[in-house]
């Protein structure tokens, strides 16, 4: 039944509040839980039903990072002669976040080309583990020519700031759209996910760009969801987006508590990466290690206690890291104290060098940086 599907990722979000791991990357490349990025959720939640032909729309800069993780698709079984992969670049609006409807006018050919007949919208910035194919099985018996996955969040909102909300009447149909902000009240989240029409995909975006309608494309489809019949599918799961610094660190921190770990990166048959082949990671005796991930290539002599390490970081004896996230290729000196921090690749930090922030606002070193007193 996905054979009648493609994949439509939108890749270009807006990067101000996470801006420290953003300068070289785009949202969609940032390294999670030490081994995956952030776009492996939604390319395995497409790819796993089936869907071997998936278009990522791309921000107008630092695409290399993002082209090099994904390569020719093999990770997710995409490198085929019929479908594959379709990076989407913009043409004409360069300004991230906001190009999605023009960027997809400019290549209505690839559309146009593709046999499907369906398409399934995804965001990157999502992480979460979806059997999709229970959705495409309710928007099938639906009859509905649009599907609008979303998620039932109670208590504290601030996690989903900025998200779009949907008000439901008396009878589970769509009232409105809103905007979260901090609110103790439940909400309906939008996962930004949505299956629609092809031909009526292209139609809406081909009447928006004739008007003058530029902006997101979940944003343009939901402006016009009342002239379409609607489906909707309530998610469950674990949901996160990555769109500020504090939701990247909260959702590292998540990965240390099992069932989370268990739902999010084994469950449905576990997230497809990039392949690296490194060693297993070296404890010498003199390590403390306690609640963290560790990953593959890494040697470690210090402590870690409550933290999330990449691959192939080497932490020097005497060395105390707590409640951080260490991306890859990273070297911690003796001596060294890190607790609430962020570091990016291949950064150095120089012997008995403190460096600490706050839980509620994470320092980030950035990229290639040495810290040296």
């Amino acid at each position: 039944m996905a054979k009648s599907y493609m994949g439509l990722i939108l890749a270009a979000q807006d990067t101000n509040d996470i801006m420290g791991l953003t300068k070289y990357r785009p949202i969609a490349s940032i390294p999670f839980a030490g081994r995956y990025r952030i776009i492996d959720f939604s390319l395995t939640n497409l790819t796993r039903t089936g869907i071997s032909n998936v278009g990522i729309v791309v921000p107008h800069n630092y695409v290399g990072s993002l082209r090099d993780h994904i390569r020719g698709g093999q990770f997710w079984d995409l490198n085929r002669k019929t479908g594959g992969i379709f990076l989407m670049h913009p043409t004409i609006d360069s300004e991230i976040g906001k190009s999605n409807v023009k960027n997809f006018r400019s290549n209505l050919e690839y559309l146009h080309k593709s046999k499907e007949k369906n398409v399934v919208l995804c965001s990157s910035h999502l992480i979460a583990n979806i059997d999709l194919q229970s959705i495409i099985d309710s928007h099938e018996k639906s009859g509905r020519d649009l599907t609008i996955v979303y998620k039932k969040e109670g208590g504290d909102l601030k996690g989903y700031r900025g998200c779009t909300s949907i008000m439901l009447n008396e009878n589970k149909e769509i009232e409105k759209f809103g905007v979260i902000v901090d609110s103790p009240e439940k909400a309906n989240i939008s996962l930004e996910i949505k299956i629609i029409r092809k031909d009526l995909l292209v139609d809406l975006l081909m009447s928006g760009v004739q008007n003058g309608l530029v902006g997101d494309l979940n944003k343009f489809i939901e402006h016009n969801v009342y002239k379409i019949s609607t489906n909707l599918y309530e998610f469950t799961g674990y949901t996160k987006f990555i769109d500020s610094t504090k939701n990247y660190f909260r959702a590292n921190k998540d990965m240390l508590k099992k069932e989370v770990r268990e739902e999010l990166l084994l469950g449905n048959g576990g997230i497809s990466t990039k392949i690296n082949d490194t060693p297993p990671a070296i404890y010498k005796p003199e390590s403390k290690v306690s609640n963290s991930l560790i990953a593959n290539g890494c040697i470690v002599k210090g402590s870690v206690k409550d933290s999330i390490i990449g691959r192939r970081v080497v932490i020097k004896k005497g060395a105390t890291i707590e409640n951080s996230v260490i991306l890859q290729s990273c070297v911690i000196e003796e001596g060294v104290e890190i607790k609430n921090v962020i570091i990016d690749k291949n950064v150095t930090i120089s012997r008995y060098q403190k460096v600490i922030g706050s839980e509620e606002f994470p320092l980030i070193i950035e990229k290639k940086s040495l810290l040296d007193g």
